[in-house]
């Protein structure tokens, strides 16, 4: 196979109490077409300082190569992508899932997803994003010395999620930079104790136990000051009844559940009377598919 196109979607982590472990992925994709070439590598579909070695589309894809045993990573790639950049929806995941995916294919899928995961993590340095790319669904991870391990849940179709998108970029870097080095024991029990109901209450529908199980101590306490307009988006999405709110990955997007498929619209119109009139609420779905070969 010398040409695939791949499609993966956007993802969301963090989630709650799920600092770093639990991720999501939603019915956002990029679509990245990979094409073997005589040699070099050409990239088109981003902007003019990506297009080079550094890509991690490309990075991904080449790594993936060398662990097949195959030294040919001259590629054409072109993407096409809905994902927004540095926006908390896991475009740098998809770029890394999708370039491991496509090099899996195009070698004849020697690699489990498993393997791609793993690869995926090398690069990324975190499986939170990655995993639900890569599998679809709510997934929780963890690095151990044995490999990395995810375990994989549905989500209840009563919830309807709506990613609130400021109009401004927040580095991944950055929102590291504010939380603390160290944490309180009973902050970490808190988040413990909720981060497995959480993940009880997708599954279930639980609508209670979700919207008590929410709270987070770990990272949104300090990344929401880094965020102008969370604490209006926040007010406003549970005055609409959102069931939970929470930040999505590190930023700046943030993330209302609710019961009601109206309430996207909802908080459209209302946005335009706050100091967040410019960001955008976008209605998304969970996609349980995971990374497709199309």
């Amino acid at each position: 196979m010398d040409k695939v196109t791949v499609r993966v979607n956007a993802t969301t982590a963090n989630i709650g109490p799920g600092f770093d472990c639990v991720g999501m992925a939603l019915s956002l994709y990029d679509r990245l077409t990979f094409e073997k070439t005589d040699g070099g590598i050409v990239i088109e579909g981003c902007d003019e300082k990506y297009r080079n070695e550094n890509n991690l589309a490309y990075l991904s894809y080449k790594k993936t190569m060398e662990k097949i045993g195959c030294d040919d990573s001259s590629v054409k790639i072109t993407i096409a992508s809905e994902i927004p950049a540095s926006r908390g929806l896991g475009s740098s995941a998809a770029l890394i899932a999708a370039g491991a995916a496509a090099a899996n294919a195009i070698c004849g899928y020697p690699l489990t997803k498993e393997e791609l995961l793993e690869i995926g993590t090398e690069i990324e340095g975190h499986p939170d994003n990655l995993a639900p790319a890569i599998y679809g669904g709510l997934t929780v991870s963890a690095a151990t010395e044995n490999g990395i391990y995810t375990a994989r849940f549905k989500i209840s179709e009563k919830f309807h999620f709506t990613a609130l998108i400021p109009d401004f970029h927040l580095s991944t870097e950055k929102a590291r930079q504010v939380l603390p080095k160290e944490v309180l024991r009973a902050d970490a029990v808190y988040n413990l104790s909720r981060t497995a109901l959480v993940l009880k209450a997708f599954e279930e529908g639980n609508t209670e136990m979700l919207a008590a199980s929410m709270g987070d101590k770990l990272h949104q306490p300090y990344r929401r000051r880094l965020i102008k307009g969370f604490d209006t988006a926040e007010r406003l999405a549970f005055h609409l009844g959102a069931t939970a709110f929470f930040i999505s990955g590190s930023g700046p997007t943030v993330m209302a559940v609710s019961e009601s498929e109206d309430f996207t619209k909802a908080i459209s119109e209302q946005m335009q009377f706050t100091d967040i009139s410019s960001w955008r609420a976008l209605a998304l779905k969970p996609d349980n598919g995971g990374i497709i070969i199309e």
